[in-house]
This record gives structure tokens, sequence and C-alpha cells, in this order.
């Protein structure tokens, strides 16, 4: 069964002043450590932005279809173009993010259509599994702006996974300029 990595590159980096997947980490920009580990597992990789500088990771790049309405547009947006029921969905600023991590939520996600992880009673919704029959039911919370994501997860089989046992690291995400340096 063929399955597609999406990373999400759309939001606003208000905290950061700046594109942040564009953001260089130990002299490689954010996003290439999430392309890196995504290369081993899928079949395709799309990044969704409407900043057209992504097309330079040889990738197709989408800006959202829906304009200014959060994750859950670049969501929707990802599950459109998607060929795949399977999706991986990730954040571009999950720099540390693991192949453990994302077999782990593969190998839970059996029958349903959305699998997170939550790590100390933090659920991660920008990492997860998510099957492209949600592009409806998320298309459908957009239209009556119910942008929160975990709301628009819950009229869907969600399955919440303990990630406990991977290590914090994991799932950092690098909201702030102090942020590239822990």
């Amino acid at each position: 069964m063929s399955k597609t990595g999406i990373i999400l590159a759309g939001g606003k980096s208000s905290r950061m002043n700046q594109d942040k997947g564009l953001m260089m980490l130990n002299e490689k920009p954010m996003i290439q450590y999430v392309i890196e580990v995504l290369k081993t597992i899928v079949d395709e990789i799309i990044i969704i932005s409407n900043n057209p500088e992504y097309k330079q990771f040889g990738y197709p790049v989408y800006s959202d279809l829906i304009k200014d309405k959060g994750p859950l547009a670049g969501i929707y947006t990802s599950l459109y173009y998607s060929q795949s029921e399977t999706n991986i969905i990730l954040s571009c600023d999950t720099p540390h993010i693991s192949s453990e991590l994302i077999s782990f939520l593969l190998s839970s996600h059996q029958n349903h259509q959305i699998t997170i992880p939550e790590k100390e009673n933090q659920t991660h919704q920008l990492i997860g599994v998510f099957s492209k029959s949600c592009e409806t039911n998320f298309a459908l919370s957009i239209e009556k702006s119910q942008l929160k994501l975990i709301d628009a997860f819950k009229n869907l089989n969600l399955n919440i996974v303990d990630a406990n046992r991977f290590d914090a690291h994991v799932f950092k995400n690098i909201n702030t300029p102090s942020d590239l340096n822990n």
C-alpha cells in the first residue's frame, strides 16, 4: 500500500519572523531533516506551503486551497492532493522526528482515520497518520470555521497512542530563535 509523506510548511512563523522550514539548523534547512526521515518510509513526498522557495527540495509544493485557515487548511490541502489512503503528516519545524516514531504510528493506525501521539499528556496533532477519507470532514470543519485541530479530529475515528517510550526531543517544535540552540 502506498504512503505519502506530507510536510506542512505554511505557518506564519510569527515568533521566528522568517520561514521556519528554511531556517538553518546545523547547516541544513530544518525541513531537510523531516525530508530525510520521510524518504526512508514513504513512496511520495509533498510540501504544503505558499512559499515557492520550497520547490528547491525537488518535491511538489502546493499552496493552501483555502487561505488563512491555519493548519487544518494545510492538512485538508495535503489530503486533497495526495494519491494515497495512508498519509504521514508532519510539521516542518520538527527536525528531530524519528523513523521509529513514524513506524510506531503506522503500526498503530490500522482501522483508524487519524493516529497521533501523546507524550506526557500532550497530544502532537501535527505528527500523525491521516487517512485520505478525512478530507471531506476537514472541508466541512473549515466551512463552519471550526478550525481547532483536535475538535475537527473528534468527528473522525481518532486514535491517540501512548508515545511516552519515545524521547521528548523527538516531539520538539522549533518555534523561537532560542529553540534553535536547545
